[in-house]
């Protein structure tokens, strides 16, 4: 409920303030030290609610239960260029030689806040695959439950597993960007016994053979 308000009032704060430069950019209604304190202010508010917005949703990572951190190159890459391109779209306003550059700050204002916001899931690990009893939870940008009556069978290439589900959607985990792959592995191994779940018999040798050789370099 709280992350629910936050995120209302991340929005709402970010909405207001870009309607009130554009109104501003047609009616002039505030001089650019004025609106450039107005934004500034309504920045600090849109990265203290948009930083408290993940930081709340902590408790999530926080469960007792093992969770393995899971930074897709993907993932990271489309952080980045979000990041960059906003960064890019201020410095392109800013050089504007008309009133257009008044929007400048917003831009800033939403890349810093994803600068912030990034590196505070990475340090705290809140992308994650969490094992639980009969599913699998999959956090990065939202939470996916993968529970496993609903998977149609698994299959295990080039270090990753392919999650086939029912109905024809499918999710893959690389075991390349998981932390702890050793003991992620085994537990993984346990899960897909424990629930019955169908592997193909070429991944299930696949599978075997790899917990053999983490098992050698312990």
């Amino acid at each position: 409920m709280k992350s629910a308000l936050a995120s209302l009032i991340k929005n709402l704060v970010l909405i207001g303030v870009l309607v009130l430069s554009t109104l501003n950019f047609f009616y002039v209604w505030f001089n650019w030290q004025d609106l450039l304190i107005i934004q500034s202010v309504a920045g600090i508010a849109y990265i203290f609610t948009g930083c408290y917005e993940y930081l709340n949703a902590g408790y999530k990572a926080s469960l007792p239960v093992q969770r393995y951190a899971y930074f897709t190159n993907s993932y990271m890459m489309f952080k980045t260029l979000k990041i960059a391109v906003f960064f890019g779209f201020a410095l392109l306003l800013y050089l504007s030689h008309n009133r257009v550059k008044y929007l400048y700050p917003i831009c800033l204002i939403i890349a810093f806040t994803e600068s912030v916001i990034t590196f505070l899931k990475y340090k705290n690990a809140y992308c994650f695959v969490n094992i639980y009893a009969n599913y699998l939870l999959l956090a990065q940008d939202k939470l996916t439950k993968i529970f496993a009556g609903d998977i149609l069978l698994v299959e295990f290439r080039h270090n990753i597993f392919y999650l086939v589900k029912k109905n024809n959607k499918s999710f893959a985990i690389k075991l390349e960007h998981i932390a702890n792959k050793e003991q992620f592995v085994g537990s993984f191994t346990e899960w897909l016994n424990r629930n019955n779940v169908f592997v193909s018999q070429e991944s299930k040798v696949k599978i075997k053979a790899l917990n053999s050789s983490l098992d050698l370099k312990d």
